[in-house]
């Protein structure tokens, strides 16, 4: 039994942000048939390109190919809508609503069914009609303003597609709370998220600085806002983070060093003064780590209880034995995958099925949804459906 074990879920989605939403649905066990053009997305790249990034957002889904441009196809979504729990979309603010496939339209043929839209800005205000992409919530959000070196002028993004990512996260998360309405009431609803909202509401510091005092953050590099020393530290050969956040961690951290005079040095004896007098900390802490190895140190700060972790790269994290351990990477169709990382002890995430190819379902899910082989075969002709076309096939 999986958590969401028998829930239809129809992604109409594209790129990201909807189809994180619908991975995190899927993982769970719902159903998701994935609705895409029948020329397949963008993020597909082309035939025998070793990496897709489709195929990253889009494992454990059926796909079906449907050309909502034309009447016959968006007609089809309409009739799938009507056994379907839950709808999830990402098109620009109004443009399904002129395909007859907005909230309002689906709600008719369906008032049950929970109806999810990702947007760049929102389905209301000034920018409504805006397009967006990660990079521009980003900037607009202010993270792109404190992200980076001390001192440094120079816009840094996130090095993953935060805003997009937890849009996904965020709908989901919308996506279970309105089933859970839906258990009670019998009623779906619409829910939305954005972009910009999902890349502010991580800004929690940061906010919270300047709410508070009017502060605006500036660029901290690794540093923490409120703690001293939490951040990367230079050693004999690399890196080392550490995170000592507390008096307690602080003495502890000392006795690591072997440099117990420090701890009780008046510029560094309090939090406050170790955060104010933090260029001077560094520089003296880095003296005593320049005096051995990353995994010595490690070893060392492992042993008096301060938090503390290497600087990976990609490679060296999933090498990592605790990730192995957690079993977050997950192999499925002879091929490996990033499983949503929640572990639910009854019903455990799976990774049932790889990527589909585009249209690879297009047949099964209209059979089930009562289509007849003749209407079938009169779409595919049509071009308002289309099939695997197997010359293409991985």
């Amino acid at each position: 039994m999986r958590a969401l074990e028998g829930l239809k879920v129809l992604d109409c989605t594209h790129v990201i942000a909807g189809a994180y939403c619908s991975l995190i649905l899927a993982d769970l066990g719902a159903d998701v048939i994935k609705i895409e053009p029948p020329a397949g997305e963008t993020t597909r790249g082309h035939p025998g390109q070793a990496f897709r990034a489709f195929d990253y957002v889009n494992r454990n889904k059926r796909a079906i190919a449907l050309d909502l441009t034309t009447d016959r196809g968006a007609a089809v979504v309409r009739r799938l809508a009507e056994t379907a729990d839950v709808f999830v979309e990402n098109y620009r603010p109004g443009s399904l609503d002129r395909m007859g496939l907005g909230y309002a339209a689906l709600r008719e043929i369906n008032p049950r069914l929970v109806y999810a839209s990702v947007s760049g800005f929102g389905l209301d205000g000034p920018y409504r009609d805006r397009g967006g992409f990660d990079l521009i919530a980003q900037a607009m959000s202010g993270i792109m303003s404190f992200t980076g070196e001390v001192g440094s002028d120079k816009p840094v993004a996130a090095g993953v597609p935060l805003s997009d990512l937890n849009a996904g996260v965020f709908a989901a998360v919308g996506v279970l709370a309105a089933l859970r309405h839906r258990d009670q009431t019998g009623r779906g609803q619409h829910l939305e998220t954005s972009l910009l909202e999902s890349a502010l509401a991580y800004t929690i510091w940061e906010t919270g600085l300047y709410l508070s005092t009017g502060e605006v953050a500036r660029r901290q590099g690794t540093r923490h806002r409120l703690a001293a020393p939490y951040e990367a530290l230079r050693t004999a050969d690399g890196w080392i983070i550490v995170g000592v956040n507390n008096q307690r961690l602080w003495l502890r951290f000392c006795e690591a060093l072997g440099e117990p005079g420090l701890a009780t040095e008046e510029r560094f004896d309090r939090p406050n003064r170790r955060v104010r007098n933090r260029d001077a900390l560094q520089a003296r802490i880095e003296g005593v780590l320049a005096k051995d190895t990353t995994e010595n140190w490690l070893a060392k700060l492992e042993g008096v209880g301060v938090p503390a972790g290497p600087l990976n790269d990609i490679a060296q994290a999933w090498a990592d034995p605790q990730v192995a351990a957690r079993g977050l990477l997950a192999e499925v169709a002879g091929r490996r995958f990033v499983r949503t990382p929640i572990t639910l002890h009854e019903t455990p995430v799976a990774l049932r099925r790889g990527p589909a190819e585009v249209g690879q379902d297009t047949r099964a899910v209209l059979a089930e949804a009562g289509f007849a082989s003749d209407e079938i075969e009169s779409l595919i002709r049509a071009g308002a459906a289309a099939e695997e076309r197997k010359e293409t096939a991985a």
